[in-house]
């Protein structure tokens, strides 16, 4: 009877350490995707200025060329250029920061999604051992020889 009694202790321990070993893993991976997710922004945020200062460089090449070529501001060529120049560059800084914000989502659910689990094999836990020393209360009741 004794051993069962440790059999269930023992059990009973395993399986706290054991959930609590998984919700540290958990968090573990949860930190990672946060991390993860300010990398994402930090490197949108260098690709956003990166596609701004081409942009720039763009218009001064631009107008470059139409002082070159002795252009006015009104040349309606040069105006179709920097419009077309200006539109591809909205769209372009448009989609990259589309694509950033959906990596970031991704991320953001990954983490959330490790702290449940987390959570969840805490609460396991929890259960499983109240389920072993119950388990082990009936048990003990079964062989122990009652007083009739």
């Amino acid at each position: 009877m004794s051993l069962q009694i440790a059999g269930a202790l023992f059990s009973a321990i395993g399986q706290q350490r054991a959930s609590r070993a998984e919700a540290r893993r958990q968090a573990a991976i949860a930190q990672q995707q946060e991390q993860n997710k300010k990398f994402e922004q930090l490197r949108a945020l260098q690709e956003h200025n990166a596609r701004v200062g081409a942009y720039i460089a763009y218009q001064s090449t631009t107008n470059a060329v139409r002082a070159i070529n002795r252009r006015g501001p009104n040349d309606r060529s040069i105006k179709a250029l920097m419009k077309a120049g200006k539109t591809k560059s909205q769209e372009d800084l448009a989609r990259s920061a589309t694509q950033s914000l959906f990596t970031q989502s991704r991320m953001q659910f990954a983490a959330d999604d490790a702290r449940s689990a987390g959570a969840t094999a805490l609460q396991s836990g929890f259960f499983k051992t109240a389920s072993s020393l119950a388990m082990m209360g009936y048990q003990m009741q079964q062989v122990t020889p009652t007083g009739d």
